[in-house]
């Protein structure tokens, strides 16, 4: 905003009383987000706002809400957050760390439901529970809300910034056939939960794909492993035991370093392609030994980042969004880690 500019003029170009245009220039409080925003909007278009912004709009509170970080995609996601606060102190925004169990859906609920009356925006990467799709669907009409990672279908959610997941599961498809050549055979399934409507996706992606190009491989139902490594590793071990026909594994939640470990101990590591989500450092060693064939990220440091940056868009804090909405998917192997 040029230093001409006066409250009398924010209060003109935006159509609200100079009251209101105070209240926000001086960091007064008192003033409902979508008017708050009107008055930002005007003073940046009015000129450079920036630096009237950072010193003087009242900090903006962000909920980011994930699963414990015992999840290691969450807990990236989560540092990611942390990463990145610095770059947006000029838009007087900050993030709090907040953390839902899967297995307890209503706790979520009434956790969105009581975060709303502290924030002024939430970031969630939860599942696509009932409850937990109500209560987004009541909050989204009074704070923006961003789904992260896996969407949920509440129509009052702000947007959805993450990976294309049915395009991933096709990926998935698609690379497990092509390693595995001309042999047929069994590939497992190992979900986290069917609520995830990023696993939803996967599988549903993964088996058209399947069903399309490669004929002589069918799969084994998803099993749910709830997130927990040791479920998964159990089920990878009760499948191997079920069906000896199995020639991959397609895992699309925590737990491939436990299935590695069960891999490497029965030594059928080299015997099966194993193909699973986000690159954390361990499943990078993996890769370079060969226990995993190939990983599918989707680059958490830029799903915080486009995230932030699309609420601080929307708050009037910023005038575009960096990024996205849908983040592109990397493919690792041994050769790029």
């Amino acid at each position: 905003m040029s230093q001409r500019a006066t409250i009398q003029d924010i209060a003109r170009y935006s159509g609200v009383s100079t009251a209101t245009v105070d209240r926000v220039i001086n960091g007064r409080g008192g003033v409902r987000l979508d008017k708050e925003r009107v008055v930002l909007e005007a003073a940046r278009e009015l000129g450079d706002g920036r630096r009237l912004v950072a010193l003087h709009a009242r900090l903006a509170r962000i909920a980011v809400v994930t699963q414990p970080p015992g999840n290691p995609f969450h807990a990236a996601l989560q540092e990611a957050f942390r990463t990145i606060m610095p770059a947006y102190r000029e838009q007087n925004i900050a993030c709090f760390e907040h953390h839902a169990a899967i297995n307890q859906p209503e706790r979520a609920a009434s956790l969105i439901r009581a975060l709303a009356r502290d924030y002024d925006g939430l970031i969630l990467c939860l599942p696509d529970h009932p409850s937990i799709r109500q209560a987004v669907t009541d909050t989204g009409r009074k704070l923006p809300i961003i789904t992260i990672a896996s969407d949920i279908t509440a129509s009052e959610r702000l947007a959805y910034i993450g990976s294309d997941n049915h395009r991933a599961g096709r990926i998935a498809a698609d690379m497990m056939g092509r390693l595995l050549g001309p042999r047929s055979g069994r590939v497992a399934l190992i979900a986290g939960t069917m609520h995830y409507i990023g696993h939803q996706q996967r599988y549903t992606g993964f088996m058209e794909a399947l069903d399309e190009r490669y004929a002589a491989l069918c799969a084994t139902p998803a099993l749910e492993c709830l997130e927990n490594d040791d479920r998964a590793a159990d089920a990878v071990h009760a499948l191997l035991q079920e069906h000896h026909d199995i020639v991959g594994i397609y895992h699309f939640s925590t737990g491939a370093d436990a299935i590695a470990r069960l891999l490497e101990r029965s030594g059928m590591a080299d015997k099966l392609i194993f193909i699973t989500h986000e690159l954390t450092p361990h499943r990078a060693t993996l890769l370079r030994s060969g226990t995993i064939d190939l990983v599918l990220d989707q680059n958490p440091m830029l799903e915080a980042r486009t995230a932030l940056s699309t609420l601080s868009h929307h708050l009037g804090r910023s005038p575009a969004p960096l990024d996205g909405p849908l983040i592109p998917l990397s493919v690792h192997t041994r050769e790029t880690v």
